[in-house]
């Protein structure tokens, strides 16, 4: 097989779609960022303010680590309730898309957009990593062995996808309607 070729797919292919998002937020903060935020996330029923690796999800919230002052909460409902001078909250509900990628190519895909390891071996359900896909900045969410999100801003969404699909259609695509 010749460089930059990828083998042909079986049966399964992979399944491209999108979900709306449930109230995103990004919560940012200084000195006192960790004591803030962590006693607004245990008040949503996570445990603190995680790592930058890992998610963290209680029922229907979750949140990840982005940053040393800042992190992003899906799930919460109106967090505007948590915002004070040195604690500040903004909604980007309207500002991320949210692609969905599953399937057994899923990955290999994802290896050809990216150059993090993104393997079973070195990327596990419930963790996450901020990438560059194309110049665009991006989060990554491994949900389960076969089973990705991927949080792009709105305005790039389209592009995304169609370059998701550009490498994908060796492997085989099926869409998938909004969840």
């Amino acid at each position: 097989m010749a460089d930059g070729q990828v083998p042909a797919s079986s049966t399964d292919p992979l399944v491209i779609g999108t979900r709306e998002l449930d109230a995103l937020w990004q919560m940012a903060g200084w000195d006192d960022f960790e004591t803030r935020a962590g006693a607004a996330l245990r008040e949503l029923g996570l445990p603190g303010v995680g790592s930058y690796r890992a998610a963290q999800s209680a029922g229907s919230v979750t949140s990840w680590r982005i940053a040393p002052d800042r992190l992003l909460v899906e799930g919460a409902g109106d967090l505007g309730r948590f915002h004070s001078g040195e604690f500040v909250l903004l909604d980007l509900s309207h500002a991320r898309s949210v692609i969905t990628l599953s399937g057994p190519p899923a990955r290999d895909v994802l290896s050809l957009l990216t150059a993090v390891d993104v393997s079973a071996a070195a990327f596990l359900p419930g963790q996450f990593l901020q990438v560059g896909i194309h110049g665009i900045g991006v989060l990554l969410a491994c949900l389960g062995p076969e089973d990705f999100e991927l949080f792009v801003p709105t305005t790039w969404a389209a592009s995304i996808q169609e370059l998701i699909l550009d490498n994908a259609k060796p492997y085989g695509v099926r869409t998938r309607q909004l969840e």
